[in-house]
């Protein structure tokens, strides 16, 4: 049996609209071995059929790699909670097409758009990943499986193999195709703090680890928000002043988060992209963000397209089970019940800047 775990993220990051990203210390699981016939266990009822995110995935990623899609028996083990903005569906979405390239007995070098030297190369600005639709079989380079585990068991080995260079490269294009978030896809493979953004035929994308002793504190409530509503409530077009707003302070909060800087994170977070048009549709959201800076949040965020408040603070210890991070926690929870309509959960997160990984159990 073969485990896949890939982390939650937080997509926008305030002024970075569709581009930034970053992975945290929250993931899904997905259990799976080969079977007689397809079935999903650990979701709800609804979910546990051919619709079902991972398996989407796993059938995109199959037909890219030019393979017949297995038959497999999966166990979804979710500590994302759904439709709150830190990227539970692209976790999935990923997972999917990483259980794909480990069955198929092929590597993500088999495709011409990650074979062919116009893609690009990794360099220290970004990776270029290319869109093309067309692949080839007679490329391919055969993985064998139980050969790369060996005889031992390695609890590396499967995780070197999906960051290799062309794996991720194609868990991105692969996910990005089922789920349509590049900026959630993004830190999920790659870990850290990532900035995607698309040519006509590619993906570009640029990764560096983040801060660890930056403290994320994500603030959860008991009610959803779908995306598709999230992006109907914002405008068509935008003025020139806000659209230069935009662009600067994207650039700044990518810089701080470079060079580790809270100060200038907390000068660079304001946006007027979308942030102003969707705070009216998450309830409390103005007692949450009071909350959160009296504690001494340095950035206080809507995370993707919400309902999740995501607040960084800065900690010299990077561990979420310090006895700080607890009072902080309690202090930030009790201070939301005393207003809000809603229930909050406030939990304690850390910088996630390894990303996907997997193992045999």
């Amino acid at each position: 049996m073969i485990e896949i775990e890939v982390p939650a993220s937080c997509a926008n990051l305030g002024p970075g609209f569709d581009c930034l990203g970053i992975a945290l210390s929250l993931s899904n699981i997905v259990r799976f071995e080969p079977a007689e016939k397809t079935q999903i266990k650990g979701c709800p009822m609804e979910w546990a059929d051919e619709d079902n995110l991972f398996l989407r995935s796993l059938r995109h990623s199959c037909e890219l790699l030019q393979t017949s899609v297995p038959k497999i028996s999966a166990e979804i083990i979710t500590s994302i909670p759904p439709a709150r903005g830190l990227g539970s569906s692209a976790s999935l979405a990923v997972a999917g097409a990483a259980a794909a390239l480990l069955l198929s007995g092929k590597t993500a070098k088999s495709l011409k758009d990650l074979a062919n030297t116009a893609v690009g190369t990794v360099t220290s600005l970004g990776t270029e990943v290319d869109m093309m639709d067309d692949a080839v079989g007679d490329t391919e380079t055969e993985f064998n499986l139980r050969a790369y585990t060996g005889t031992e068991v390695d609890r590396t080995c499967l995780t070197r193999f999906l960051h290799e260079e062309e794996n991720q490269r194609f868990l991105l294009r692969a996910a990005t195709d089922i789920e349509g978030h590049a900026d959630n896809a993004a830190p999920a493979i790659y870990g850290g703090f990532t900035a995607v953004t698309f040519t006509e035929k590619s993906i570009v994308i640029s990764q560096n680890p983040a801060p660890e002793h930056w403290q994320f504190i994500a603030c959860i409530p008991d009610f959803i928000l779908e995306t598709s509503l999230a992006r109907k409530a914002l405008p068509d077009f935008y003025s020139r002043q806000d659209a230069v707003h935009g662009i600067s302070h994207a650039v700044l909060v990518a810089l701080a988060f470079l060079k580790g800087n809270l100060d200038l994170l907390n000068l660079a977070c304001s946006d007027r992209i979308h942030e102003p048009y969707r705070r009216p549709l998450i309830p409390d959201f103005e007692i949450v963000e009071t909350a959160c800076f009296e504690q001494g949040a340095k950035m206080v965020c809507i995370s993707g397209s919400g309902p999740t408040i995501m607040a960084v603070f800065e900690t010299s210890v990077p561990d979420v089970a310090s006895s700080t991070t607890d009072i902080l926690n309690e202090t930030i929870e009790t201070q939301i019940a005393k207003s809000a309509t809603h229930k909050w959960i406030v939990l304690p997160l850390r910088v996630d800047n390894l990303g996907i990984r997997a193992r045999k159990i």
